[in-house]
């Protein structure tokens, strides 16, 4: 009968444990960026990103900030989301379609749209701190303006 040589079974235990705990790592960092780079999840982000963005431009509008030019932005901005989200959700109906959409690019449009509505958002709060620096210029008497954080999300409120 033969016999195995324990060198070559010694040596090859710290490796094999070695090897497998590096493929277990690396699936799961695999893992992890697809379920965080998914379509669908982005999308989900997308939407609550343009919703944010909508109370910023109805709370600035609020105000009476003139938007005319950010009316528009928000539009296209909309329908531009809109036709994003609907090829999206459409595709996420297929396994195949989906990994394709992945594959395609996806991820980035969905990225690069969320920050164009970042920066949409990021200038109608600019728009406000204008609107409201310009109020409280505008009045020499002086109605002192403290800005305290609301609780939710970060919204100013004007004291008199």
């Amino acid at each position: 009968m033969p016999t195995l040589a324990e060198e070559p079974v010694s040596a090859l235990i710290p490796d094999l444990s070695t090897t497998a705990s590096v493929a277990v790592l690396v699936v799961a960092i695999i893992a992890m960026v697809s379920r965080y780079m998914s379509p669908l999840r982005l999308t989900t982000i997308l939407i609550a990103v343009l919703d944010d963005a909508g109370d910023r431009y109805m709370e600035a509008h609020g105000l009476g900030t003139p938007l005319a030019a950010e009316t528009d932005a928000l539009y296209i901005l909309q329908l531009k989301v809109s036709a994003i989200i609907e090829e999206t959700l459409h595709n996420s109906l297929s396994w195949r379609a989906s990994i394709g959409d992945f594959l395609r690019g996806r991820t980035f449009t969905l990225l690069l749209c969320i920050q164009e509505v970042q920066v949409f958002e990021t200038r109608i709060k600019m728009l406000k701190e204008s609107q409201l620096r310009t109020e409280s210029n505008s009045n020499p008497r002086a109605m002192i303006f403290l800005r305290r954080r609301g609780q939710d999300r970060g919204q100013y409120r004007v004291l008199a």
